[in-house]
C-alpha cells in the first residue's frame, strides 16, 4: 500500500518514553513542552536504568498530525540531558 493510500490514523494517542542522564534537572522543560498538547496519561517517572545512570519519564499524548508527532519528538530530544525519545 502506498503512503497516499494509507488510512489517516490521526488524531491518535502516542506513548512517549524519554531516557535522560541522571541527575536530570529539566523535568519542568519536558512538562512545558507537553503542556501545549492533549496529554492523556500524565507525565510520570519510570524506572531508572539498572546502573542508575539513566532516568526514564513517560507520558501519553493525543496528536492531530504526523507533523505534530515529529515536532514534539524533536523538541523533547533537544532538552539538555535527554539521550533518547521513544
Amino acid at each position: 500500500m502506498a503512503m497516499s493510500d494509507a488510512p489517516d490514523i490521526y488524531p491518535a494517542v502516542f506513548h512517549f518514553s524519554v531516557v535522560a542522564e541522571t541527575p536530570f534537572a529539566h523535568c519542568q522543560r519536558l512538562l512545558d513542552l507537553l503542556a501545549d498538547h492533549d496529554v492523556t496519561a500524565p507525565f510520570e517517572a519510570g524506572p531508572p536504568s539498572k546502573s542508575g545512570r539513566y532516568a526514564t519519564f513517560r507520558a501519553s499524548v493525543r496528536l492531530a498530525s504526523r507533523e505534530q508527532l515529529e515536532a514534539l519528538t524533536a523538541a523533547l530530544g533537544q532538552v539538555p540531558g535527554v539521550r533518547m525519545v521513544l
